[in-house]
C-alpha cells in the first residue's frame, strides 16, 4: 500500500505597528502600504510532478475547472482530477489556481518535494448572491452560521473606482477554523506575510470569503477611504485560547499568502469583530516561531502511507497547517518551533485516525520513521482468486475497488490477489470487479463488506466484454511493453469557437504505490468515426512503476489515430493510435514508439 506525502504546514506570527514621520508640532500618518509589496519570496526550484483532485464542499468531484500552475494550466476530467508532470516546482512554495463558474477561486500553497509527484485537493466553495442592500443607504448581511457584514452608506464602488449607488449583491461564506474540512477548503495554505514583510506560520480563529456584485453582474468592492465591519463567531472549543486582540489577514492570490492588514480584530461577545477596506478571503490569525522538519509514515507492516491528510496543530487549536503525502510517505514543511504539538493523521472521509505528541523544536528536525498502526488505518482486506472461462488462473489481469467515489486497482499476476487499503469508517460495503486483460473479459461486480477481512473466493473475469479500457505499448529499443488500463473516461467539451474536443483520460494509484494518469484525445466540428491523424493531441502519458513521462515535444499528437466507433451517448467509442513521443523520465530524455488501442463507453 505504497502512499507518500508533503504537509503544507504553518502556523503565524503576528506584528503589528505604525509609520509615524514626527516632527516637533504633528504626527502624521503614513497612507498603508501592504506589506506584500515589500516581500522577497524565498525560492527552492526543484523537478517534480503534480497530481490534484478538485471538488467542492460536499466533496463531489468538479468536472472542466480550470487549473493554473505559472504559466501552465488544464482542466479537471470528469472525477475532479488535474495533473502536471515533469515541471518545476518550488520547494519554498509552489501555488495552483483553480477557477470554475459558480465558484470563488480556490488555490492550494504547497512545498513541492523534489522527483515526487505531490498531491493535493482543493475544494470550492459555491458563490451565491444570496444577500443584497441598497448602495446608498448601507446595510448588514449575517450568515447562517453568525458571520455578519456591516456596510456604510455610500461605501461602495466599482471596478474603476467610480461610486455606486444601486442595489449590492453579496456572497459570503464563513468557514469553520474547528473543521478540518475548511483546511481544503480555504485558498493558499496556513502561511502569511506579516507588516514586517516577513514570512510567518498562521494559526486561524476562523475565516471569510466575501464578493460584492452590482445589480447587472458588475464587480463592486469597497470605496478608498471608507471600510466595512466584519464579525466572525469564535467556536465554543477555541474561546478559551482566543486572545483579546488578533490580526486580521486578507489573500493574495498572486503568491497564494495571507496578508497582514492595517487593523485588527477585537473580541466582542465571543466573535472578533474588525475593519475591513477591501474584499477577498479574509483570516484571524496567531503566532508562532518556524523550523522546518521532515518525516515518513510508514504502516505497520513498512508500507508507506500515501494520500494521507496530516495536519500538525499547537495543543488545543484547531487551526493548523495541513497537507496530503506523496508516494513514498515522505512529508516536509514548516512547523512551530519551541512549541509540544499535535499531528494527526486524516482518512479518506476526513476522520481524524491517529494523533500522536511531537516537539517541541529549536531548530530544524528529521522526524525519521513514524509507524501507525494498522488497527487505526479503517483497514479492509480482500483475498481470492481469479479464474478465466476455462477455470485457469488469470496471469495479466487486474481487480478494480470502488467505494464512496474512489477506485483502486491492483494487478493480478499469477491469478492470486490479496489487497488491503483504507475505507472511510462508515462505509458498509465496496465493490469489486475482476479483469482479464488478455481476452479483453471481466468479471460480475460482487459486493465485499468494508472494515475487515474477507476471502471472496474465485471470481470469474468471462463473459463479459471488457470497456472503458486503453491499451498502451511502448517501444523503447529494448523492446515492447504493454499496459491497459481502466476505468478510463471520454470526456466531451464544446470550445467558444465551436470545436468539440473528446477527452480520453485515466487517473489511478494503485495499492502498491503506482500512480498512472493518460491524457490525450482529438478535435473535430463534430464527433464521428474517422481519420484524426492530423488533429490529435498528446498531454501525458505517465506511469511511474515503468519510468513513463510520455510528452508530445512537437505538438503535432501521434502520427496516426483512428477513431473507428464513435457511438451517442451511452455507448462506446472505439479506436487505435501510433508515433513517436519523447520519454522525458529518463535522461536523457529518450524517444519511443507508442501504439494502442481505446473501447470506452461516452457517459
Amino acid at each position: 500500500m505504497k502512499k507518500s506525502g508533503i504537509l503544507f504546514l504553518l502556523f503565524l506570527f503576528a506584528f503589528a505597528a505604525c509609520r509615524k514621520n514626527i516632527d516637533e508640532v504633528t504626527t502624521i500618518e503614513d497612507p498603508y502600504e501592504p506589506p506584500i509589496v515589500h516581500w522577497t519570496p524565498q525560492t527552492r526550484p526543484v523537478n517534480g510532478s503534480v497530481f490534484g483532485i478538485v471538488a467542492d464542499a460536499s466533496g463531489t468531484p468538479v468536472a472542466g475547472a480550470d487549473v493554473q500552475l505559472g504559466n501552465l494550466t488544464t482542466t479537471t476530467d470528469d472525477y475532479g482530477h488535474f495533473a502536471f508532470n515533469n515541471v518545476t516546482l518550488d520547494a519554498r512554495g509552489t501555488v495552483v489556481k483553480v477557477e470554475k463558474a459558480g465558484y470563488f477561486n480556490g488555490s492550494r500553497r504547497f512545498f513541492a518535494v523534489e522527483d515526487q509527484t505531490n498531491r493535493i485537493r482543493i475544494e470550492l466553495i459555491e458563490k451565491s448572491f444570496d444577500y443584497a442592500f441598497n448602495a446608498t443607504s448601507g446595510g448588514y448581511v449575517e450568515t447562517p452560521d453568525g458571520a455578519s457584514i456591516t456596510f456604510s452608506p455610500n461605501s461602495i464602488a466599482q471596478a474603476d473606482g467610480s461610486p455606486y449607488t444601486g442595489e449590492v449583491k453579496v456572497a459570503a461564506k464563513w468557514l469553520d477554523p474547528t473543521n478540518v474540512r475548511t483546511l481544503d477548503l480555504m485558498p493558499g495554505n496556513l502561511q502569511g506575510i506579516n507588516r514586517m514583510a516577513l514570512e510567518t506560520a498562521l494559526t486561524t480563529y476562523g475565516m471569510m470569503a466575501v464578493e460584492l456584485q452590482g445589480a447587472n453582474g458588475e464587480q463592486l468592492n469597497i470605496a478608498n477611504g471608507n471600510t466595512a465591519t466584519l464579525s466572525m463567531p469564535v467556536p465554543t472549543a477555541l474561546q478559551g485560547n482566543a486572545p483579546a486582540e488578533i490580526p486580521l489577514w486578507s489573500y493574495n492570490e498572486e503568491h497564494g499568502v495571507w496578508v497582514e492588514e492595517q487593523f485588527a480584530a477585537t473580541l466582542t461577545n465571543g466573535a472578533y469583530v474588525g475593519e475591513v477596506t477591501h474584499f477577498s478571503f479574509w483570516n484571524c490569525d496567531f503566532p508562532g516561531d518556524l523550523v522546518e522538519f521532515q518525516l515518513v509514515l510508514i504502516d505497520e507492516s513498512g508500507d508507506p502511507l500515501s494520500y494521507y491528510g496530516v495536519s500538525i496543530s499547537l495543543p488545543n487549536s484547531f487551526g493548523s497547517g495541513w497537507g496530503y503525502t506523496c508516494p513514498d510517505g515522505s512529508l516536509a514543511g514548516l512547523i512551530p518551533a519551541n512549541e509540544e504539538l499535535s499531528l494527526t493523521i486524516y482518512g479518506q472521509c476526513g476522520e481524524a485516525l491517529y494523533t500522536q505528541t511531537i516537539g517541541p523544536f529549536t531548530d530544524d528536525v528529521d522526524l525519521g520513521t513514524i509507524a501507525v498502526p494498522v488497527s487505526v488505518l479503517s483497514q479492509t482486506t480482500i483475498s481470492g482468486t481469479l479464474i478465466d472461462c476455462d477455470g485457469d488462473p488469470v496471469l495479466n489481469g487486474l481487480v478494480i475497488i470502488e467505494f464512496d467515489g474512489h477506485h483502486i486497482t491492483e494487478p493480478v499476476s499469477d491469478g492470486t490477489f490479496d489487497v488491503s487499503f483504507s475505507t472511510c469508517n462508515n462505509t458498509p460495503d465496496v465493490v469489486l470487479t475482476g479483469v482479464n486483460l488478455d481476452a479483453a473479459e471481466q468479471s460480475t461486480p460482487l459486493t465485499a463488506p468494508a472494515n475487515t477481512t474477507t476471502d471472496v473466493g474465485q471470481v470469474s473475469a468471462c463473459g463479459i466484454q471488457l470497456q472503458n479500457f486503453i491499451t498502451i505499448t511502448v517501444d523503447d529499443g529494448s523492446g515492447p511493453a504493454t499496459v491497459t488500463y481502466t476505468p478510463a473516461l471520454i470526456r466531451v467539451d464544446s470550445t467558444p469557437a465551436g470545436i468539440i474536443r473528446v477527452n480520453i483520460n485515466f487517473q489511478d494509484s494503485t495499492i502498491s504505490g503506482n500512480t498512472s494518469f493518460v491524457y490525450f484525445g482529438f478535435s473535430t466540428l463534430s464527433p464521428s468515426a474517422g481519420d484524426y491523424s492530423d488533429n490529435n493531441y498528446v498531454e501525458i502519458i505517465y506511469d511511474d512503476a515503468l519510468s513513463w513521462s510520455l510528452t508530445d515535444n512537437t505538438a503535432t499528437g501521434f502520427d496516426s489515430f483512428i477513431v473507428e466507433e464513435f457511438g451517442t451517448f451511452g455507448e462506446p467509442v472505439i479506436g487505435t493510435f501510433e508515433g513517436t513521443l519523447t520519454n522525458t523520465a529518463v535522461q536523457p530524455p529518450q524517444q519511443v514508439a507508442v501504439s494502442g488501442t481505446f473501447n470506452i463507453i461516452w457517459q
